[in-house]
C-alpha cells in the first residue's frame, strides 16, 4: 500500500496524536458573557485520536498502532487516573471523617446522594438504549460509560465482557458528553 511506519511499537502515531490534540485543545472559542470554551487537553487529544484513527494515515505515514501498545497505554492511563483519584479522595475522606460530630454523617449522606445522582441517569439511559432503541447490551453499556466520561468503567466493562468492541461505543459518546460537560460548566459559571 506504500505506507511506512517509523518504528514497530506505534509510539510515533501516539505522540503525533497527543501533540496535535494538545494544539486542538488549546483553541479557545469565545462565548457570550466574556467566557471561553475549549476542549482542553483530554478533549483535544480524544477528538484528534478519533480523526487520525478514522483516516489511519497521514500522507505516507501509517498511523496504525499495534493492539499490544494500545492495551499497555490504556492500562497505564487507567492506573494513573485511579492513583490520582485515590490520593485526592483519601485526603478528603480522612479530613471529613476527622471532623467532630458531623464528619461521618456528612460522608455517608454525600455518598448516598452521589450514588443516587449517578445511578438515576445510568438506569434511565440503559432502559432507553436497551428496550426503546434496542441497542445490543454491550454497546448500550459502552455508550453509558462514555456518557459518564468514566474511563475506569470502560476498563471494567472490557475486562468483564472479554472484548475490546465496547470501546467503540464508548468513544462515540465520550466526546459529546465531554463537550457538553465543559460547556455546561462554562454556562453555569457565566450565569451564577
Amino acid at each position: 500500500s506504500g505506507l511506512f511506519s517509523c518504528e514497530p511499537f506505534g509510539l510515533v502515531p501516539v505522540a503525533l496524536t497527543v501533540v496535535l490534540g494538545l494544539l486542538l485543545g488549546s483553541i479557545k472559542i469565545p462565548l457570550f458573557g466574556g467566557s471561553a470554551f475549549s476542549l482542553g487537553t483530554t478533549g483535544g487529544v480524544l477528538i484528534m485520536g478519533l480523526i487520525l484513527g478514522h483516516f489511519g494515515k497521514l500522507g505516507k505515514l501509517s498511523l496504525q498502532v499495534p493492539e499490544s501498545t494500545l492495551k499497555l497505554l490504556r492500562e497505564f492511563g487507567l492506573m494513573l487516573f485511579l492513583l490520582g483519584a485515590g490520593f485526592e479522595g483519601g485526603v478528603n475522606l480522612v479530613s471529613e471523617l476527622s471532623k467532630p460530630d458531623t464528619g461521618a454523617m456528612f460522608v455517608v449522606w454525600g455518598f448516598i446522594g452521589g450514588a443516587m445522582m449517578t445511578l438515576a441517569p445510568m438506569v434511565v439511559g440503559f432502559i432507553l438504549s436497551k428496550f426503546v432503541m434496542r441497542i445490543p447490551l454491550l454497546n448500550a453499556l459502552g455508550s453509558i460509560t462514555g456518557g459518564m466520561t468514566s474511563t475506569p468503567a470502560l476498563g471494567t466493562l472490557i475486562n468483564t465482557a472479554k472484548t475490546e468492541d465496547v470501546a467503540s461505543a464508548y468513544a462515540s459518546t465520550y466526546p459529546i458528553a465531554l463537550v457538553l460537560v465543559v460547556l455546561a460548566c462554562q454556562l453555569m459559571i457565566t450565569f451564577m
